[in-house]
């Protein structure tokens, strides 16, 4: 597989409960290029499940040396969160999070082991780790998606509250699940996605658009 290339068309329904968002539906378009591995795909839609926001991109140009996996932009176009999947630099992490300081850097990993590994490297080396934050599920979950996806499918996928499991189904027939895994000193994707509401209902009432959602 690592070799060929595979393109993706997902009917998506996101259940993010940390969120509170329930029957999001989106088509997702992915490509595994040449080169790039299964893994590293599946990884760009376990944090598309994880992280969904109806501007959250896949790919996305950030007019950047460095191009996210996943991207999304405030209504200026500046990035709010930047989103990395498998293989990050301690020097690449390092530059994004210095380039992009009012950015939530999230780094995803296949599997708990791997993250932790990398997080204890990366608090040694990041000047100011406060927006980064970094997830897992299984690498089981990581491998089973990449044998069952290839072509056109439906995915349901469920994410409980605070974070703790993620259950996905695959054309009503193939049902996963894995527990999440996340870490860091950052503000949680739950708090973070609460407090722009908030900042949303009060620039209404003013009539003052604080930008960021």
């Amino acid at each position: 597989m690592l070799g060929l290339r595979v393109a993706l068309n997902l009917e998506i329904e996101i259940n993010n409960e940390p969120l509170a968002i329930y029957g999001a539906r989106e088509r997702v378009f992915m490509v595994k290029r040449r080169g790039e591995s299964m893994r590293h795909v599946m990884m760009k839609l376990l944090s598309y499940l994880l992280f969904y926001h109806e501007r959250l991109e896949i790919e996305a140009s950030a007019s950047q040396h460095y191009k996210p996996d996943l991207v999304r932009f405030d209504l200026r176009g500046e990035p709010v969160q930047w989103v990395d999947c498998g293989q990050t630099s301690l020097a690449k992490l390092d530059k994004i999070s210095r380039k992009n300081r009012q950015t939530y850097i999230d780094i995803m990993k296949a599997s708990p082991g791997e993250l932790a590994a990398y997080k204890l490297q990366a608090d040694t080396r990041l000047n100011k780790p406060e927006r980064v934050r970094y997830w897992s599920a299984s690498e089981r979950l990581i491998e089973r998606l990449g044998e069952v996806l290839g072509g056109r499918h439906t995915i349901h996928a469920t994410i409980t509250p605070g974070y703790e499991h993620i259950y996905i189904l695959v054309d009503s027939e193939v049902s996963l699940d894995a527990p999440i895994v996340w870490m860091g000193t950052a503000e949680s994707p739950e708090r973070e996605r609460a407090r722009e509401r908030e900042e949303l209902a009060r620039s209404e009432l003013t009539g003052v658009s604080f930008m960021t959602e």
